[in-house]
C-alpha cells in the first residue's frame, strides 16, 4: 500500500512539473534600441558615436560603436547599468580610465607653443609671464556626449535616467519596448578670436599663438574639468590687409582657477625676422573668458596690432630658433 501511494505522488509530481520550461540560459539577454536625440546640439556633425555600458553588478564595461548617429540595437544582460556616450570620430583626443564609469575621462598630449606653424618638434619660445611653468597641451577634437544612469534592463521593459539639457532628470519607464534615448550635447569649448587693424600684415607669412590658464582634461560621468592650469596653441588666419582670426577648441576654464589667461602671439615676418606679442596688459583677457554670455562659445578680441615694418630686401635672413624678439605692447580690447 505504501508503495502504491510513493508511486502516485510521485506521478502527481511529475505532472504539476509538466508544463514548465527548464531555464538553460543564465543570465537573460535583451534586445536595446538606443536612440540619439539631437536636440541639445542641433549643429553637431560627428561620423558616429560609441557607447559605454557599466554593469552596476559584475565587472568589466563594454564598448559599443555605430557609425551613424542615429542609434541601433544591442544585445545586453538583464541588469542595471550607467552608460556614457560620445562621438568616436576624434583623431587628437586620448583616453583614460576607460574601465571605470567615474574616472573615465579624455585630455590630449603634450605640444609646444610653435606647433601650429613648426609641426610637433621642439621649439624654444617665449612664454606669457606667470605661466612659464604650464604644460603646452594640444586643443581637442569638438566633442559631443552625454550619460545615462539607473538603467534597469528586463525581460519585458527598460527604465533609466536622462534628460535633454534644462529638463528635471527623472526616470522614464518604458514598459513593453526596450528603447533607452539619449540626448548629447556639447562636451568641448569653441573659441573664436579676432585681432583688427594689424599694421603691416601683408609682410606676415607665418604666425599663431597660445592662451594659458585653461583646463587640460574632462571627466565625462561628472563633466568635471582638471583643476591643472594648461596652456593651448592654436592656429591664425590672415586676410592679408589687417585682421587675425582663429577658432580652436578646449575643455574650457576650471571655474575655482585664479589664474589669469593670457594670450601670447607668434608671428614671422617676410624678411625672417620674429616677433613674440606678450605680456602686454591687454593681452590679459581673463575678463573676456570669465564674462562670456555662453562659457561654451566664446569669442575674444583685440583690437591693434603693430607688426613693423620689414628691412627692405631682407629675404634670405636666417635667425636662431631662439631669435625672437620680445615685443611688450599695450594692446586696446
Amino acid at each position: 500500500m505504501k508503495r502504491a501511494l510513493y508511486f502516485t505522488a510521485a506521478w502527481l509530481l511529475l505532472a504539476a512539473c509538466e508544463h514548465k520550461e527548464l531555464c538553460l540560459v543564465h543570465p537573460h539577454e535583451a534586445t536595446i534600441e538606443v536612440v540619439f536625440d539631437w536636440r541639445d546640439a542641433p549643429q553637431a556633425d560627428p561620423d558616429g558615436m560609441c557607447v559605454y555600458f557599466y554593469p552596476l553588478e559584475g565587472a568589466g564595461s563594454r564598448r559599443v560603436d555605430f557609425n551613424n548617429t542615429t542609434g541601433g540595437k544591442v544585445e545586453l544582460e538583464v541588469g542595471k547599468y550607467v552608460v556614457i556616450c560620445y562621438n568616436n570620430d576624434t583623431e587628437i583626443v586620448e583616453y583614460h580610465n576607460t574601465g571605470d564609469f567615474l574616472m573615465h575621462g579624455v585630455h590630449t598630449r603634450e605640444g609646444n607653443p610653435l606647433e601650429p606653424i613648426y609641426g610637433n618638434s621642439t621649439q624654444y619660445a617665449p612664454r606669457a609671464k606667470e605661466t612659464e611653468d604650464e604644460r603646452v597641451v594640444v586643443c581637442p577634437d569638438m566633442m559631443w556626449g552625454c550619460t545615462a544612469t539607473e538603467i534597469e534592463i528586463t525581460d519585458t521593459g527598460i527604465s533609466y535616467v536622462c534628460a535633454p539639457l534644462g529638463e528635471t532628470k527623472q526616470a522614464t519607464v518604458i514598459p513593453d519596448k526596450q528603447t533607452i534615448t539619449l540626448y548629447p550635447h556639447e562636451l568641448t569649448c569653441t573659441y573664436t578670436y579676432e585681432v583688427r587693424n594689424v599694421s603691416n600684415l601683408k609682410h606676415m607669412t607665418q604666425m599663431c599663438g597660445t592662451l594659458s590658464g585653461m583646463s587640460g582634461a574632462l571627466t565625462f560621468s561628472s563633466e568635471e574639468l582638471d583643476q591643472e592650469c594648461v596652456t593651448l596653441p592654436f592656429e591664425a588666419h590672415s586676410d592679408g590687409t589687417s585682421t587675425v582670426t582663429g577658432k580652436f577648441y578646449t575643455f574650457g576654464h576650471h571655474l575655482q582657477n585664479p589664474d589669469p589667461h593670457r594670450m601670447v602671439f607668434y608671428v614671422v615676418m617676410d624678411d625672417g625676422a620674429k616677433y613674440c606679442y606678450k605680456d602686454g596688459d591687454k593681452l590679459d583677457v581673463t575678463e573676456q573668458v570669465h564674462n562670456a554670455p555662453d562659457f561654451r562659445h566664446v569669442h575674444l578680441v583685440i583690437d591693434g596690432l603693430d607688426l613693423p615694418q620689414p628691412i627692405e630686401n631682407g629675404h634670405g635672413y636666417a635667425p636662431s630658433v631662439d631669435d625672437w624678439e620680445i615685443v611688450e605692447e599695450e594692446i586696446k580690447l
